[in-house]
């Protein structure tokens, strides 16, 4: 893979369709996603949200992209929420969509997707960041100073 340059840039507008296509290889690989037709209903419905999302920058991405390739993506949705002590202004943001693709794994491309995320979050202000990670990302995550929680709970209405 030498000879690969990879540029790491704030996705826009522009780039919801690579975003897109990442976030949907990422739910096929995690097997969320079984069928065409809820390929199609997670596509309309993920265009829809990034579109307002990232115009209200409530949905922060970073993208890898190498050699005009969208090879990788991140996500961070910003959350404000009631202060707390351990962190008085209550912004916090949730890491999702971290994915690499296969044949460009293992270069480095998630982590410095990640460190962005990560350096995007305090030039904001968030106090807590927080994930869930597939198997594959744990050691990635740790690495950087993520600890492990088994705390989340969920209810769907």
């Amino acid at each position: 893979m030498s000879g690969i340059h990879c540029d790491f840039i704030r996705a826009s507008i522009k780039d919801i369709d690579s975003m897109i296509c990442l976030r949907i290889a990422l739910l096929k690989e995690l097997g969320e996603i079984k069928s065409s037709q809820e390929e199609q209903l997670v596509r309309s419905s993920t265009k829809e949200y990034l579109q307002q999302a990232i115009s209200n920058n409530e949905f922060i991405s970073y993208i890898a992209r190498c050699n005009g390739e969208t090879v990788g993506a991140s996500g961070v949705v910003i959350i404000k929420r009631p202060p707390y002590l351990e962190n008085l202004n209550g912004m916090e943001a949730y890491i999702l969509n971290m994915y690499t693709i296969p044949q460009h794994r293992g270069r480095g491309i998630s982590r410095k997707l990640l460190e962005s995320c990560i350096d995007e979050c305090k030039n904001i202000g968030v106090k807590r960041v927080w994930l869930h990670s597939s198997d594959n990302g744990k050691h990635l995550y740790q690495k950087v100073g993520f600890t492990p929680k088994s705390n989340e709970m969920e209810f769907f209405i």
